[in-house]
């Protein structure tokens, strides 16, 4: 099946069917379900389990690298033995190091991980009061007092005590799933969206429930709604949410059903450490339509899920009809077959990073040749956003390899990528755009990670430039290019890498830029 053709869109005159949680009755087959996941020969990896209320009634949006760790911490939790809601919990600083992309022989190793730590000990989800309630109070997930030891080389922390009973000794309405899964994703909207399927997933179980409560079969009527999909949705089941309500479940709740903690707020002496965490609009704010939420949430989630988890995932956008915006997101799941996820396996296999290093017995390269490669190829960390710019032009200037193709440039075009580099870093560097920085920052470690570094995107951006100033009358603002930079980066990178790899090829003819990819083979 083809899960990447163009999804459709239908109207409709129902109203929207929200979810809820299970009773305890109804989990308990659910939980049998689910214990077969675990035990299950092409499962893998450590289990994450957590209460459907925490799942489903919260609102909140993390950084990737803290909800890797969070993710980490959840895993180690025994279901069974682990009573005392004040244990500490520990990660070693190499299980930091693969979750965050920084080395531990890094500088800036320390630093990073003593400030993810203290973020994450102040970052908070928003939960409602009570169902139905548009009333939201604020909760931290971990406890103060978080521990460093850098003589055992561990992180130590503890979770809040208030979210104890939603993450520990679960015995009905919960939901477990695997951390491999999670853990290889780039996007934390991938990661949030995976969790909510399997909690109003009945796993094989099919409950007769014709009221939208969990996943149900795809039927005749929903296959005749979708006609254009008739034949990739067999087999699969579905669930209907309210768009807003799925974007909130993604995102901190809005100033206004945050509007009662207002009060508290003032009296809180950390309410002006919490308010810049706050910083990230809710997505019903930031992506207003749905072409832009499909372009910068659905399209990533389904990309990541069908490629690393256990599942097939699709989706369609719905609406009433007379009525312009869509207004509920039909998602349909499928759960992959044994040969399916040894496609899942391999492409694990293949995307983890190996930190043992065995003799090479071939002729190596010199010391210096190896360690320029290695950098060229590593992502960023996030570092770079708290750099002064012209720092972090350097940074970039080196993942795009400059000076191995410099003095094959005309002056203009070396002006021109000067330009770039500096742009490029002003705008990760824009703590007034941090939302705009963080994803520049995302899409140039994708670009690097498929690319092996940013000299195709360096040299297609100069190829854009070029072509610009050639049919402009008149030089635009540096806002303007600053711009033009995002765009490409963040929109259009697959155009400027093609355009690259022809300017690349131009500039060396002969293969002298044939990039020796010996250094990515296994020893």
């Amino acid at each position: 099946m083809d899960m990447n053709k163009t999804n459709s869109s239908i109207d409709e005159n129902e109203e929207s069917l929200v979810g809820e949680v299970l009773s305890d009755d109804e989990v308990r087959e659910k939980k049998q379900a689910i214990a077969k996941w675990q035990h299950s020969p092409v499962g893998f990896g450590s289990y994450i389990t957590k209460s459907n209320d925490l799942i489903q009634r919260t609102k909140y949006s993390l950084p990737r690298n803290e909800q890797k760790v969070l993710f980490m911490l959840m895993s180690k939790i025994d279901q069974k033995n682990d009573k005392d809601a004040s244990k500490y919990y520990s990660i070693t600083f190499n299980d930091f190091a693969k979750l965050t992309g920084v080395r531990t022989v890094d500088t800036t190793y320390a630093l990073n991980l003593k400030e993810t730590i203290e973020n994450l000990e102040n970052r908070t989800f928003w939960v409602k009061k009570e169902p139905g309630s548009k009333v939201y109070r604020s909760i931290s997930w971990l406890q103060k007092g978080s521990e460093v030891d850098f003589d055992k080389k561990e992180i130590r922390l503890r979770f809040n005590q208030d979210i104890w009973k939603d993450i520990a000794q679960l015995t009905s309405n919960y939901t477990s799933y695997s951390i491999e899964y999670l853990l290889m994703m780039k996007s934390t909207y991938s990661m949030r969206v995976y969790e909510i399927i399997l909690s109003y997933d009945n796993g094989n179980r099919d409950y007769g429930y014709t009221n939208g409560l969990v996943f149900q079969p795809v039927n005749d009527e929903i296959l005749n709604k979708f006609s254009s999909k008739r034949d990739e949705l067999t087999g699969y089941k579905y669930k209907k949410f309210n768009i807003d309500e799925f974007k909130g479940l993604l995102s901190a709740p809005t100033e206004a059903e945050r509007e009662s903690t207002k009060s508290k707020k003032k009296k809180d002496p950390a309410s002006a450490d919490k308010k810049r965490f706050d910083r990230e609009k809710p997505l019903s704010e930031k992506y207003k339509t749905f072409t832009e939420f499909e372009k910068n949430v659905l399209k990533t989630v389904k990309k990541e899920i069908n490629e690393m988890t256990d599942l097939w995932f699709d989706y369609a956008p719905a609406r009433k009809r007379g009525v312009r915006k869509y207004e509920y997101l039909y998602i349909f799941i499928k759960y992959k077959t044994k040969a399916e996820m040894r496609d899942v396996r391999s492409y694990h296999d293949r995307n983890t990073h190996d930190d043992e290093i065995v003799r090479d017995f071939r002729k190596k390269k010199t010391q210096s040749a190896e360690k320029a490669a290695q950098h060229i190829t590593e992502p960023f960390s996030t570092d770079i956003l708290k750099m002064k710019y012209r720092k972090a032009t350097t940074e970039i200037r080196n993942k795009a390899d400059y000076a191995s193709y410099e003095d094959k440039l005309t002056d203009n075009e070396k002006n021109i990528c000067n330009d770039i580099f500096t742009y490029t870093a002003k705008i990760l560097t824009n703590t007034n755009k941090r939302d705009q920085a963080e994803e520049t920052l995302d899409s140039l470690n994708r670009i690097i990670h498929d690319n092996a570094g940013l000299k195709t995107w360096a040299l297609g951006l100069c190829v854009k430039f070029t072509e610009m100033f050639e049919k402009a009358t008149e030089r635009k603002s540096a806002q303007y290019y600053r711009t033009v930079v995002y765009n490409d980066t963040i929109e259009n990178s697959a155009l400027i890498i093609a355009a690259g790899k022809q300017k690349l090829a131009s500039l060396d003819p002969a293969g002298v830029f044939k990039f020796d990819m010996s250094v990515f083979e296994d020893v």
